[in-house]
């Protein structure tokens, strides 16, 4: 269900197609990018917060790269859902949704770790393309949201309520 296992590198598929597919196939990555695109329309309609977020998991990857695995990764990981699912209630959204790209730094780290390092910037393309149409349909999905508050508010109810049983697991 993580798209972070820690216990291997991605080697089934082609670096490239493993970078676009692992946005999608890990649940912890998928949220966090499409509940950033929400924040990011819902917050002030900018594109801002969706580049930082893209920008900051690059720079992660990098660093994760050239460095290891941290402790306490994966609680920071799905932490990022929480941030997501509480910016999405009405206070505090635009203090909140500024953590997203801390968190995305963490997230991007991840996939530098666990990249093959030999095909570390394959995979980086892909997973950065597909991060990208993630955000952008989650800004989607805010722009409609902006107007429906209490859809929103269920929306970040379930991102709180996937982040507690990310954390249970």
């Amino acid at each position: 269900m993580l798209a972070h296992t820690g216990t291997e590198p991605h080697v089934h598929t082609s670096a490239l197609q493993e970078g676009l597919l692992h946005p999608v196939t890990g649940l912890d990555h998928l949220l966090m990018l499409l509940g950033t695109g929400v924040l990011a329309a819902v917050t002030g309609r900018s594109l801002l917060l969706p580049l930082a977020t893209l920008a900051a998991m690059l720079v992660g990857a990098v660093a994760g790269h050239y460095s290891t695995e941290f402790v306490g990764m994966e609680t920071l990981i799905t932490l990022s859902l929480a941030v997501a699912g509480l910016a999405l209630l009405p206070s505090r959204q635009r203090v909140l949704a500024w953590l997203m790209p801390a968190l995305a730094l963490v997230h991007g780290w991840a996939h530098g770790v666990e990249a093959a390092p030999d095909a570390f910037w394959q995979f980086t393309a892909g997973f950065v393309m597909a991060s990208a149409a993630l955000l952008a349909v989650g800004f989607g999905a805010g722009a409609l949201l902006r107007r429906h508050q209490r859809v929103r508010q269920l929306a970040g109810g379930g991102l709180v309520a996937a982040a507690a049983v990310l954390f249970a697991g």
